[in-house]
């Protein structure tokens, strides 16, 4: 029994010892994927991500939380109530601040190359490269997947270009009733998030789109990841709904959608012919200094929202910033208002707007902060109806 007992335990060692030199004594661009996956299927039963933790690696937590007297983006927290008060900003005359936009561009430069977070080029692509996912708590490591490179465009995209103006759309319910669709439409380019629903809403949030975000979980949620015929119609017909456009996919967000991230690449491998509309986008292991540059700016959450992080590539390209749809509460100027403008996905009541920030953002913080941006001339924040 001892020597059986032994022999289990000189096995795993020696099979742990394997993964590990698999891991770390082969260069990048070298790692054998199928072993490697393999490796790790036969050690530990499962499929997936390997986890973090099997890598060895030294995590730096520390994080300084001093914000700076003097940024325009320093946040005192208070009560939900008071961040959601916006008299100041309807009373405010705006004007554009360019030379605060560009100021915002020197000192996110500082942290990250703004173009790579518009995406990776075939160039970054080195299949079996291991790469971090962003997501802090889940401390966990991914390959960069087949197929990615086939998917990437050559060049960096908007390389060199700048729009004059430019309209950033989110979601948030304040939308509805607005009439902003032609202001919106009238920008020279558009940014909308978590691929929104366009059609029925054109009167309040446009139809112009140039990039859109998809996180991948949307499979998940609204696309039965798929598996459907009908489901995959569905996504088809919204694939090219928007026209021609660029399609924002974060595929290195967290690790819970790693299955998703692979179905996703597999469709579009396999029909990216179909959709000569859609430019694919996916930036790269980037997140983690983007978190850094908000947290300097005095946004503290596990996640930063796509709405910043349109923010940040709008303030790369756009020479002025026009925000609608972020106003993060249950409630505007004694309205109640839901937490999405489009009432078919699964839309949230009151107690899922604290789960909303509460979660992985902190949206009411988020929101401070775009008052401070709109009162410094940075971005326009529009709340409420715009002018007809």
């Amino acid at each position: 029994m001892l020597i059986r007992t032994g022999r289990r335990i000189i096995f795993l060692i020696s099979l742990t010892l394997s993964v590990f030199f698999l891991l770390f004594f082969q260069t990048p661009h070298r790692l054998p994927l199928n072993q490697l996956h393999q490796a790790y299927r036969d050690f530990t039963g499962t499929t997936g991500i390997i986890p973090r933790k099997m890598q060895g690696f030294a995590e730096d937590q520390a994080q300084e939380d001093d914000y700076g007297e003097e940024s325009y983006y320093s946040i005192v927290r208070y009560d939900d109530k008071a961040k959601a008060n916006v008299e100041e900003i309807l009373q405010h005359h705006w004007a554009a601040n360019k030379t605060g936009l560009l100021q915002t561009r020197s000192e996110m430069r500082k942290f990250f190359n703004p173009y790579k977070m518009i995406t990776m080029t075939s160039d970054d692509d080195t299949r079996g490269q291991l790469k971090r996912f962003y997501s802090a708590k889940a401390k966990a490591m991914t390959l960069i997947p087949p197929g990615l490179r086939k998917l990437l465009p050559t060049k960096q995209l908007f390389s060199n270009q700048y729009f004059k103006t430019c309209s950033v759309v989110g979601n948030s319910g304040i939308l509805i009733n607005s009439s902003c669709g032609a202001e919106i439409d009238a920008a020279d380019f558009a940014f909308r998030c978590n691929f929104a629903t366009v059609k029925g809403y054109e009167k309040d949030v446009g139809t112009k789109t140039d990039v859109i975000t998809f996180n991948p979980s949307i499979l998940d949620r609204f696309y039965g990841r798929l598996k459907k015929d009908t489901d995959k119609k569905s996504f088809e017909e919204r694939l090219v709904s928007y026209g021609k456009y660029v399609l924002w996919i974060p595929i290195f967000s967290t690790h819970y959608v790693s299955r998703t991230v692979h179905e996703i690449l597999e469709y579009f491998n396999l029909n990216f012919k179909r959709f000569t509309n859609v430019q694919l986008a996916f930036p790269g292991n980037i997140l983690p200094d983007i978190s850094d540059y908000w947290l300097t700016q005095g946004i503290d959450e596990e996640r930063i929202s796509t709405g910043l992080l349109m923010f940040n590539i709008a303030a790369t390209i756009c020479e002025e910033i026009h925000m609608y749809g972020f106003y993060p509460f249950p409630q505007f100027q004694e309205t109640s208002i839901p937490y999405h403008y489009d009432d078919s996905r699964r839309n949230k009541t009151r107690n899922n707007y604290d789960y909303g920030y509460r979660r992985f953002h902190q949206l009411p913080d988020e929101f401070v902060l775009l008052k401070k941006l709109h009162k410094a001339g940075i971005v326009k924040l529009h709340l409420g109806k715009c002018p007809t």
